[in-house]
């Protein structure tokens, strides 16, 4: 019975993987937004506004005239980089291979064709679709964007992996760097010189020491990791003039901003921290009364109670919790995230787009 939806599902996933929408080719994200608009202009009376900053592309569409929905659901195009072969997708058991399959051009495949037949009914429900190809670099120029020029709704579905499971927190995040100043000597006098790399392995060791990395995905706390080293100009026998870290910061709710600037001034009391990107963190009361409706027909679909889940990664559902509008994640069933095997199951896409439905309608 499903067999049509599963076809044209599989296509148009393959199709989307095809696209190289990585944030360093604006051309092909713009390809990518191209096919999405060619899909949409052909399903009549949809209002749909596309939009651009910093070279993303941004397309809403809406079955009514409206900037506040009652729902949106929301997915990106753009993906992380992958091996040229990534982007010509297979298929087999059961299974589309390819970058971006399951993050998230999948679930984006389900968009399009939830948003055809929603747009075929007599009635058409109060729902909005954002399209967006900056989440992979923070959704600033989308997501955010989007939120800033008015479009709101009473409660956000953002279609990211999630097994069929409904995320609803993850952490803030926060990328920070810092500078250690040197003085630069021959390497045979290190007395007449600072070499700045003492100053990075102590202030490392120390961040270490006070924010312990967790061991695996049950222990919520904050990460604080170094993700970036630089030290010296290339000569092996020069003590060198500076070195810097780069830190990957990823906070939980009891857990400040600013008291992690604290404690990096104090690993590494030589530099200053310079913040170059935020993320606000994610979170949803799992009672709230469209969590649980959700939680209740996918139980029905599933035959079980689906997990409820917290992540140490960010999404763009958490502009919109940070405006103060409800919003979790909720995607299909896969593996290989940003990794050289990326998978997304298709049946799980066919059961994605039945939840929607099914949520949408009811």
């Amino acid at each position: 019975m499903d067999r049509p939806l599963r076809d044209e599902l599989v296509a148009l996933t393959t199709d989307l993987v095809r696209f190289e929408s990585t944030a360093d080719r604006p051309d092909q994200l713009v390809a990518c937004m191209d096919y999405v608009a060619a899909y949409l202009a052909a399903i009549p009376g949809l209002i749909v506004e596309r939009s651009e900053s910093g070279g993303k592309p941004a397309i809403v569409a809406t079955l009514r005239e409206t900037r506040t929905p009652a729902l949106m659901l929301n997915g990106h195009l753009d993906v992380v980089v992958g091996r040229p072969e990534q982007f010509v997708p297979q298929v087999r058991d059961g299974r589309i291979y390819g970058r971006g399959s399951q993050d998230m051009k999948g679930s984006c495949a389900v968009m399009l064709r939830l948003l055809r037949d929603l747009a075929a009914l007599s009635e058409r429900p109060d729902v909005g679709f954002q399209f967006v190809s900056d989440e992979e670099i923070g959704g600033a120029a989308g997501t955010g964007r989007l939120l800033a020029e008015g479009w709101r709704c009473a409660m956000m579905l953002c279609l990211e992996p999630t097994d069929l499971g409904i995320l609803y927190a993850h952490k803030g995040c926060m990328w920070v760097e810092l500078a250690l100043p040197g003085s630069p000597a021959h390497g045979s006098h290190p007395w007449e010189g600072h070499n700045p790399i003492g100053d990075l392995v102590r202030g490392i060791l120390a961040v270490e020491a006070r924010y312990p990395p967790p061991a695996g995905p049950d222990e919520w706390r904050t990460s604080v990791t170094p993700t970036a080293l630089q030290a010296g100009a290339g000569s092996r026998n020069q003590v060198p003039a500076s070195a810097s870290v780069t830190f990957d910061i990823r906070y939980t709710a009891d857990e400040t901003p600013d008291a992690v600037l604290a404690a990096l001034t104090e690993c590494f009391p030589t530099a200053t921290p310079v913040v170059v990107e935020t993320g606000a963190a994610l979170y949803t009361d799992p009672a709230h009364p469209a969590v649980a409706r959700l939680a209740s027909l996918l139980e029905r679909r599933l035959g079980r109670p689906p997990q409820l889940f917290r992540e140490h990664y960010a999404t763009d559902a958490r502009y919109y919790t940070s405006a103060g509008i409800p919003a979790v994640c909720v995607g299909p069933v896969g593996a290989g995230l940003h990794s050289d095997e990326e998978w997304v199951s298709i049946e799980s896409l066919v059961e994605l787009y039945h939840l929607l439905l099914a949520y949408v309608t009811s």
